[in-house]
């Protein structure tokens, strides 16, 4: 006997099995998408099963997703599980007593078979009738089951008259049938509610040796001669018991089956995404409930339709690419986002986790969970919008700042280069003395020019270091020296301590001495008597490295504990008239504390309001190995035909001032087009350019030198500008240029610059 169909499930579900096979596979999915799925303890189901649907459950437990077992059905659950059993078999029920009236046909009484046979055809209708299912709104109650017990004892009771009837007759064969009759009620009473393998086993030997059993003692044999055989078939029986008693019975499977499809339905009716089956190409076999919340569709609704009608096109292509990536991988699950349109019209955003259903290794259909992530989607596109326009603000204030000191830098070349070569000329004392101011003014200009841009780069994350050997013992005593001059007409004595042997590091020189400067600058500034004291001590780190401690210690105005707490902030000194009193824009300690920790290195400070303060950076640097410094020597420049490619008529004059009184022969060009003909035409040893100009611009310029058909091309380029950070170097070099000097131009960088390259020169003739 077999149990009855569980009911069908919720709206939309193609039967259990597409719900059991729903959540397997979300359950399989990616652990994004179905984190909101149950996953309890593995041992769902407890032992081996047989039918299809258990094995669907195996492989859910197995794969991590699953339900507790549920615990020892009660008397009532057992009742309504055999009445649904018994209403099952109703027309084999109805076959088996037209089979017993048969048998009493052939052995007893026409009228006794007929009166038993009407009986028990009122009986089964009487067990149908108390056996039916109850309606959806009304669940199994005492009398139902009442009824059935009833009903069935009666059907029992029946077959037991029949065979007391055939034991009655006398006859060999009636007895052994009356026999065989009670064994088999006895077996299926048994089936009917614990249906084991083994049990099925025993009732189909029962009857038969009952039979038996009679037919050899009708026969005069005795219960010896029966042993051998019962032994015999026992010995048959062992082994297909013992297979047999590893199986649960088939209501306990069925009572498993159910439980977990209650479960998986509630599942399916409570989760918040949606689940949905598909075949290969889209169509849905399943839909989850919560398809209506989402997409404002009821899941049957959507059952039959192609998931590709409702995406739009760029998701349409999408899908396919991502089913086309499962089908070559089966295995892969695959992430997809793309746009499916509403019920009511509007676009809803959905990202799907994905996976092939296969059955016997063939893919048959996709199983996903879908969420909707239309709001997370509008914040992304909002905030990649804000990060476009951030980027956008970042290039605009970059290009400000490029052409701001672009346009400072240029006359700034002019005025400090001007001054630089008056030097030279006869000029009275009071001259002279205008002269040094002016010359001041200017550095102290283009110095606050570098800081706000500086600033900028730090800010930006754009500023790069350049590590090259450097003596850092040399860097601080070329520092204090600049400062030398401003402590003593202050009254202060500076002081300048170095300790360590080996003073040669790998780092940034030009940054190191900035910092270098800012700190001990600022200690001079802020000193009124007393000393400023900078003490460099460098010791050894890491296998290879070195450890450098730097600490500037003065007796000046000090800082109060809240100044202190604001001091590394961009715009902020110490008190609130201290700019007032000296002067600086509040950046300069920002500046420092942005390039150590560019250097990987810390910097502190301690001070106290009227007594002084004390600030100290650490950091380590790889060590380096002494390199000799190449001197210019006079008359480097004698014989040297240089191009000079520049718009500025000021910056021309002074360039071309500086280095003719080196012996060098000038020739000028206003911007990158007359450059370009004028090395065509000429025949030059050096070509100085220019970034920024009309026309053509310094690296254009330089590109159609350098594919110029002729020995031009083969000239050493200097670009000339104040845009010098790392990849704008990079860009010059990649252009054809063989080094750069940024403006305001020092003759002495200049002049380095010009002897590196000659060097390279020989040397490549040398070789």
């Amino acid at each position: 006997m077999s149990t009855a169909e569980p009911r069908p499930g919720p709206t939309g579900v193609r039967g259990p099995s597409a719900v059991i096979r729903t959540f397997v596979a979300a359950a399989r999915s990616d652990p994004v998408s179905t984190d909101m799925l149950y996953r309890p303890n593995l041992t769902t189901l407890g032992g081996p099963m047989t039918s299809r649907a258990d094995n669907s459950l195996a492989g859910a437990s197995a794969s991590g997703g699953g339900f507790r077992a549920p615990e020892a059905a009660s008397v009532g659950v057992r009742l309504d599980e055999a009445a649904a059993a018994v209403h099952g078999v109703a027309a084999a029920r109805l076959a088996l007593t037209l089979a017993g009236a048969f048998l009493g046909a052939l052995l007893l009484p026409i009228g006794a078979t007929a009166a038993w046979f009407v009986c028990s055809l009122v009986v089964e209708a009487w067990s149908w009738w108390a056996t039916r299912p109850p309606s959806k709104a009304k669940a199994a109650g005492r009398a139902s089951r009442a009824a059935f017990v009833a009903s069935y004892a009666a059907q029992l009771l029946c077959w037991v008259a029949l065979a007391v009837l055939l034991i009655a007759g006398g006859e060999m064969a009636g007895q052994a049938s009356g026999v065989a009759v009670i064994m088999a009620l006895v077996a299926i009473v048994i089936l009917l509610f614990h249906s084991t393998p083994a049990n099925f086993v025993l009732a189909g030997l029962l009857p038969a040796s009952a039979a038996l059993s009679v037919i050899a003692l009708r026969d005069g044999h005795g219960w010896r001669e029966l042993a051998a055989i019962w032994i015999a078939l026992g010995l048959g029986m062992i082994f297909t018991l013992g297979r047999a008693v590893e199986t649960p019975s088939a209501q306990d499977s069925d009572r498993r089956l159910n439980e977990s499809l209650r479960q998986y339905r509630i599942l399916a009716e409570n989760v918040t995404d949606v689940i949905s089956r598909n075949d290969l190409n889209g169509v849905a076999e399943y839909m989850s409930p919560a398809v209506f919340d989402v997409l404002g569709y009821h899941p049957d609704e959507l059952v039959g339709v192609s998931r590709w009608d409702l995406a739009d096109a760029e998701s349409l292509v999408d899908i396919r690419q991502a089913l086309a990536r499962m089908m070559a991988d089966p295995h892969q699950a695959q992430i997809i986002t793309g746009r499916t349109r509403h019920k009511d019209g509007h676009w809803v955003w959905l990202q799907s986790s994905a996976r092939l259903v296969l059955e016997d290794g063939i893919p048959v259909a996709v199983i996903s969970v879908s969420r909707d992530v239309t709001e997370r989607v509008a914040i992304e596109a909002a905030l990649q919008e804000a990060k476009v326009e951030a980027e956008s603000a970042t290039r605009a204030k970059a290009e400000f700042l490029a052409n701001v000191s672009h346009e400072i830098r240029t006359p700034m070349n002019g005025i400090l280069g001007a001054l630089h070569l008056l030097e030279n000329e006869p000029v009275s004392a009071e001259g002279r003395e205008l002269m040094r101011q002016a010359d001041d003014c200017g550095r102290m200009l283009s110095q606050l020019l570098n800081d706000v841009l500086d600033f900028s780069k730090i800010e930006a994350g754009q500023i790069d270091l350049s590590p090259e050997p450097m003596n850092v013992g040399e860097a601080l005593q070329a520092v204090t020296a600049l400062l030398a001059g401003q402590a003593r007409g202050k009254g202060v004595e500076l002081r300048c301590e170095i300790v360590g042997g080996d003073l040669w590091i790998e780092a940034d020189p030009t940054r190191l001495r900035q910092t270098m400067f800012n700190l001990v600058g600022n200690a001079v500034k802020f000193t009124a008597a007393g000393f400023v004291a900078a003490r460099l001590s460098v010791t050894e780190a890491d296998e290879g490295r070195r450890h450098v401690r730097l600490e500037i210690q003065d007796t000046g105005i000090g800082m109060s504990p809240d100044a202190v707490s604001h001091l590394f902030e961009r715009f902020r000194q110490g008190e609130g008239d201290t700019a007032r009193r000296f002067g600086g824009t509040g950046l300069g300690l920002a500046i420092t504390q942005g390039l150590v920790r560019q250097m990987a290195g810390d910097i502190r400070v301690s001070s106290s309001e009227g007594e002084g303060s004390t600030f100290w950076l650490e950091f380590d640097a790889p060590a380096a190995t002494p390199v000799s410094i190449v001197v210019a020597e006079e008359g480097l420049l004698d014989g040297m035909s240089i191009l000079l490619v520049e718009d500025n008529s000021t910056n021309r004059l002074v360039a071309r001032t500086m280095l003719t009184r080196l012996g060098a022969q000038v020739e000028e060009a206003e911007d990158g087009v007359a450059g370009v003909n004028a090395a065509r035409l000429g025949a030059h040893d050096l070509i100085l350019m220019d970034i920024q100009m009309p026309h053509m611009n310094g690296i254009d310029a330089t590109r159609a030198i350098r594919g110029l058909a002729s020995a031009a091309a083969k000239v050493p380029i200097i670009g000339l500008t104040a845009n010098v950070m790392v990849h704008q170097r990079v860009e010059y070099l990649a252009a054809g240029m063989s080094g750069v000097v940024a403006k305001p131009i020092s003759p002495a960088v200049l002049l380095a610059e010009i002897a590196r390259l000659m060097a390279e020169a020989d040397q490549r003739l040398a070789g």
